[in-house]
């Protein structure tokens, strides 16, 4: 398993990993079917998110297929700028072998060197094996967002809101 950071290359099969975490499960943001770029507009994003300089993902490639991403988006005032949001997403198959912990030890190395102070997600409260990375990581529940996600059944779940200060 390598870890690395993502290029403007791996738009299609970064692309083909978020739609089968969508499929997989319903603690992804996007529900399945929603997730509508194309190869191109992923790779522009791709370019952005390079291009400013304070923000990256890092996958995790498993040979030619992309197995899980984690996603730090800098804040862009000033009052907020040593602050990012976090998001996550590892595939059914590669859950449970210690990737989720070294996507974020790249994440962090490179967090602190960009001077970042405050890190932050959010994480649906029934997604017991995700609560329990990110408490392992050392990040603190400071609220609960009730009834903040609908799911594609009509189900209401509730979200921690969590962070961590390195």
């Amino acid at each position: 398993m390598k870890i690395r950071q993502i290029t403007e290359a791996d738009a299609a099969a970064f692309l083909a990993m978020q739609q089968g975490l969508d499929l997989e499960t319903d603690f992804m943001l996007m529900a399945p079917g929603e997730r509508n770029s194309t190869v191109d507009q992923q790779q522009d994003r791709i370019r952005r998110l390079l291009a400013d300089g304070r923000s990256m993902t890092w996958v995790a490639e498993d040979g030619a297929e992309l197995v899980g991403a984690l996603t730090l988006r800098a804040q862009a005032p000033w009052k907020i700028r040593h602050t990012g949001h976090i998001v996550v997403g590892i595939r059914a198959g590669y859950r449970g072998q210690g990737i989720g912990s070294q996507l974020f030890d790249h994440m962090e190395t490179w967090a602190e060197a960009h001077e970042f102070h405050r890190l932050e997600l959010t994480v649906v409260a029934r997604n017991r094996i995700a609560l329990n990375l990110y408490l392992k990581q050392g990040y603190v529940i400071e609220g609960l967002r009730q009834d903040s996600i609908r799911q594609p059944d009509g189900h209401w779940d509730h979200e921690y809101a969590m962070a961590k200060l390195i």
